[in-house]
């Protein structure tokens, strides 16, 4: 039976699996090979986690906390509305970026968390809707013209969704060739400039 602790070391071998996950895929990454760069026993490994399917989940929902906690840090700050979902939409894209990459790592990543993690896609989705939504609520609240932030976020999700695509998609635009922070950055600023008016 898996024993449930929290800690570095636990923090450690998430980290450890998400790196080799990445470089060499999910396939070919071993429990030895994750404790190693952990810098823990295999046997300590395992007083986490029963298996590389239970790493595989870890790793889903650490994506997921992760995420809740840029949008908690976020919420927290003095910045105008507006300005926060900027930062939220580009502080996004910064975290996403390794795993958008369209190598056989994060191909493989991908592909092991929609078979055994499926249900923290949902979570992701929900959590970005929420996000946006809490942003626009709070700008409408202060005055400007956001008719309603709960059908506008979709369309903000629709519209970046170009920027954090699943891995192996591709992340070429017809128009623009590849998309960049830049682009993204151009995206935020026109869409405030729209709410501002």
């Amino acid at each position: 039976m898996t024993r449930h602790k929290t800690g570095n070391k636990e923090t450690a071998i998430i980290e450890a699996a998400v790196q080799l996950f990445l470089e060499q895929g999910v396939r070919k990454t071993t429990i030895k090979q994750i404790a190693a760069k952990a810098g823990v026993a295999v046997g300590t490994v395992y007083l986490y986690y029963a298996d590389k399917i239970s790493i595989i989940r870890a790793v889903a929902f650490a994506f997921a906390d992760q995420h809740r906690a840029l949008v908690d840090q976020i919420a927290a700050t003095s910045q105008a509305p507006l300005e926060k979902l900027q930062r939220y939409l580009l502080d996004l894209y910064d975290v996403w970026q390794p795993f958008g990459q369209n190598n056989c790592g994060s191909i493989d990543l991908a592909e092991a968390i929609m078979t055994h993690a499926s249900e923290s896609l949902t979570i992701a989705a929900d959590q970005f809707h929420s996000a946006v939504s809490a942003f626009l609520s709070e700008a409408q609240e202060t005055g400007m013209r956001i008719d309603d932030s709960s059908l506008e976020s979709k369309w903000i999700a629709l519209a970046t969704s170009p920027f954090y695509p699943l891995a192996g998609t591709p992340t070429t635009h017809p128009l623009r060739g590849q998309l960049q922070r830049e682009d993204l950055v151009g995206f935020t600023n026109w869409l405030a400039s729209k709410y501002l008016t």
